[in-house]
């Protein structure tokens, strides 16, 4: 670990201790891979998902993947995070940005900004708690990070004090294109060479002082020269070599034609209404073809406009280096005041990384360091005067700020966060140090302010032996573990596609004054009896107070038929003879990027655990007990088992979505879900008068998903939902839009309409219009802002009411 990853992990690990606040977040890891010709993103989860669906701008270089979140025992915070990823060169590929989607509170998204246009495909993971994405094309950058381990390497040879670069290759008579203004600083040679028999013209560019120049240049002539590297001809190919001197002085702008002058003219004014308009794709398009011509009057401009461009578009990278090249060729004047002052807000590229082997010839160690720093400020205020007040005599006096028992604020608080992932890797091993804590600072009512630590392990593999240990606190990965936990997780891989697992440890939130610990195996397969057909089988056991608390066997099943994906979870404890989880759920995309999902889901609520009796007491007696110890000295062993049967009831909850493509810029959702939470019988002493279930509750909901109708860089979700209860009916109407302005904004207005009538009569309708936006103010610095407001009026027999409530948030997130 070098000195400066160090301090920037202990400075995390200070902000951890020292913040006033944190959350955790949903992403628990993302993992990048070379599969085949393509890239593997791999996005891991701290808690189960579903994959929805996809969204791509015409730009290229923008995507958003729908999910939502599986029922859970564990209470989620849902906050915004981020990961940056960077290819084993170190430049930039992709950053993933998890985050609301705006609907429901399950409803998520990512968001997928990559640098350059990167065609992919998103699919659910091989389990419920990922997400793939499958970069196109992109596999050759990440040729040096998969390398076989045990293949020897040469070390690279010594950097020259020059470098060189191939403009373009040229065959027979081709003229080839001409030499644009942004090289005048540099010379640019003609070298003669035969390669397989064919002779060949190579246009060079000499004089580049170091490899960091050398990757800005190519980042801003690939759109026009294809061909561009540095250049790494082989010793011995060249039968001739010659060479003459093309430009070794400034080129001075040239008078173009009458024919081409017209042409830069129109290019020019095109560029500048396409940007106006959001589509920087074609700006761009308009401005390389200008910048090919020789160097004219108009080429300044468009140098800066390409930057401007770039950097609206999201491609920090080439926007830097196009910038930095705008200085280099016009180094003086209005435009260069501009581009400094854009360079100071651009993140500067990061340090190359080299291809360094250790004496045995394996590739050496490299280590990362990403996630995040955040802290934000809560408020929000709701006032209710009812329809009754209104009408009375004193309805019309002044409402003053003493009147505490009509309006009040609701919440005021500071979150901040933290969230820490440390990696080294090596030929041989992976090792991840993970840190995600929270801290909740209510400034309304301090004895309410709580810590949570959500995260804190460290997880090794051994690649070679097939050997894995994750230690501390964590969330399950399976195997029958319910909830977040301090502990011990082992696995082996003794054979190709199966492993071996056990984990011990206990619940990380309390059980009143009660001691808990539990213990599992498991043993997994990552195919058996039929292709794509993986899964595992386990067995756990936890105890609370020396008696078993929970006794569980389960089934873990997933399938990948191509582009079938699904995954089953069957849960059951014969020690209190009851069903736990029951769950299904598969998603079927086709090649037209049509998506089906279903979901059938039955669990107990609460999960099945003798523990719950605790919270199930007597309420005549006088003191409650607090450890099944003191709730033993009372009560019998199996009766306790008993009333946890009786007290705990089922929920469940089905989904059928589907998802299709209309036109390029429209697609159209459809689907239907199912909640039912089950009754509870009357318990003597306990629950004398029963619990009622909640009856089927239907929601029919259609979506409609517009992208890019008036830029690059636009989303629109319009939805509409049918509600359907016993007692109850709703409608939902809803507009969600995402938007790109100026440099490193985005703007993502929204407004919500309900309505609901239930059997008594009584009326409701509330509608909430909100704005969220967000700034990046540098590569990894965003201020990020939210306001909503909450209006609502009741009407019925009994009731008249009108209320209003608002809600903001407003911070800064720093991304390593």
């Amino acid at each position: 670990m070098n000195a400066t990853t160090m301090r920037r992990l202990l400075a995390a690990l200070t902000f951890a201790l020292c913040s006033a606040a944190s959350q955790a977040q949903l992403i628990d890891d993302v993992e990048l891979r070379r599969q085949g010709d393509d890239a593997l993103v791999v996005v891991r989860f701290v808690t189960p998902v579903q994959f929805q669906r996809n969204v791509a701008a015409r730009s290229g270089d923008l995507g958003q993947v729908y999910y939502d979140l599986l029922p859970t025992r564990d209470t989620l915070n849902l906050i915004t995070a981020e990961r940056r990823l960077t290819t084993p060169a170190g430049a930039p590929l992709l950053i993933v940005t998890d985050e609301s989607a705006g609907g429901t509170e399950r409803s998520r998204k990512l968001v997928l900004r990559f640098f350059g246009e990167t065609p992919y495909q998103a699919r659910a993971g091989s389990g419920n708690r990922s997400i793939e994405l499958l970069l196109r094309g992109q596999g050759s950058k990440l040729a040096e990070a998969v390398a076989p381990a045990t293949a020897p390497r040469t070390a690279p040879p010594a950097a020259p004090s020059g470098l060189t670069l191939v403009l373009q290759r040229l065959e027979g008579d081709d003229p080839g294109q001409a030499v644009p203004v942004l090289l005048q600083s540099y010379t640019v040679l003609v070298r003669n060479r035969q390669v397989d028999g064919r002779p060949l013209r190579e246009t060079l560019v000499t004089g580049i002082a170091s490899e960091a120049e050398a990757r800005s240049l190519i980042a801003a002539l690939k759109p026009r020269f294809p061909q561009v590297a540095i250049d790494a001809a082989p010793t011995g190919t060249e039968t001739q070599a010659t060479t003459a001197a093309l430009a070794t002085a400034p080129q001075l702008p040239a008078a173009l034609g009458e024919a081409d002058e017209a042409r830069s003219a129109a290019l020019l004014t095109e560029a500048r209404r396409k940007s106006e308009e959001g589509d920087h794709t074609a700006a761009i398009a308009r401005l390389e073809e200008l910048l090919a011509m020789p160097p004219h009057g108009r080429t300044a401009e468009a140098q800066e406009l390409i930057a401007q461009a770039r950097w609206r578009q999201g491609d920090t990278e080439r926007a830097r280096a196009e910038f930095e090249l705008y200085l280099k060729l016009y180094p003086q004047g209005e435009g260069a005041g501009r581009a400094r002052e854009a360079l100071l807000t651009l993140a500067p590229p990061p340090p190359p990384v080299q291809a360094a082997v250790g004496a045995d010839g394996k590739a050496a160690a490299t280590t990362t360091l990403s996630g995040s720093l955040s802290s934000f400020y809560y408020g929000g205020q709701s006032k209710i005067r009812t329809q009754d007040f209104q009408d009375s005599p004193l309805g019309g006096l002044p409402e003053l700020v003493s009147d505490a028992s009509l309006s009040g604020t609701d919440q005021k608080q500071i979150i901040s966060s933290v969230d820490v992932n440390w990696r080294r890797r090596d030929a041989d091993s992976d090792l991840r140090l993970v840190l995600r804590d929270t801290y909740s600072a209510d400034l309304l009512r301090s004895s309410r302010s709580k810590n949570k630590l959500s995260a804190l392990y460290a997880d090794y593999r051994l690649t070679g032996a097939g050997l894995n240990l994750r230690v501390g606190r964590q969330s399950p990965t399976g195997g029958g573990v319910i909830g977040r936990f301090d502990g011990l997780q082992l696995g082996y891989k003794f054979a190709p596609k199966w492993r071996l697992s056990g984990v011990v440890g206990q619940p990380s939130d309390h059980l009143l004054d009660a001691k808990r610990y539990f213990y599992g195996a498991s043993i997994e397969a990552d195919e058996f009896l039929v292709k794509g057909l993986g899964g595992s089988l386990y067995a756990i056991e936890q105890r609370v107070d020396g008696q078993v608390d929970r006794r569980a066997i389960g089934s873990e099943l997933r399938l990948l038929a191509g582009p079938v994906t699904a995954l089953g979870l069957l849960d059951y404890d014969p020690l209190l003879k009851g069903l736990n989880i029951g769950s299904v759920q598969a998603t079927w995309q086709w090649q037209d990027n049509t998506v089906v999902n279903v979901l059938y889901d039955r669990r107990s609520t609460p999960m099945l655990m003798l523990g719950n009796s605790l919270f199930f007491q007597n309420p005549v007696l006088q003191v409650q007990a607090r450890t099944l110890y003191e709730l033993l000295l009372t009560q019998s062993l199996p009766l306790l088992r008993q009333q946890v049967r009786d007290t705990t009831a089922f929920s469940t909850q089905g989904m059928v979505s589907i998802t299709r493509p209309l036109t390029p810029s429209w697609q159209l959702g459809l689907d239907l879900r199912l909640t039912n939470v089950g009754a509870l019988q009357p318990v003597a002493d306990i629950l004398p008068n029963g619990q009622p279930g909640t009856g089927n509750i239907w929601s029919s909901g259609l979506q409609l998903i517009g992208t890019n109708l008036y830029s690059a860089r636009d989303t629109h979700v319009l939805l509409l939902t049918l509600l359907r209860g016993p007692s109850y009916r709703g409608e939902l109407l809803s507009y969600n839009n995402s938007s790109a302005v100026g440099e490193g904004w985005l703007m993502e207005p929204s407004l919500r309409l309900y309505r609901q009538r239930d059997d008594t009569g009584t009326d409701s309708r509330r509608w909430a219009p909100g704005l969220r936006l967000s700034k990046r103010s540098t590569a990894k610095l965003v201020l990020e802002g939210e306001l909503s407001m909450e209006f609502s009026k009741t009407d019925g027999p009994l009731r008249h009411e009108s209320s209003s409530r608002s809600f903001y948030y407003l911070g800064l997130r720093y991304d390593l």
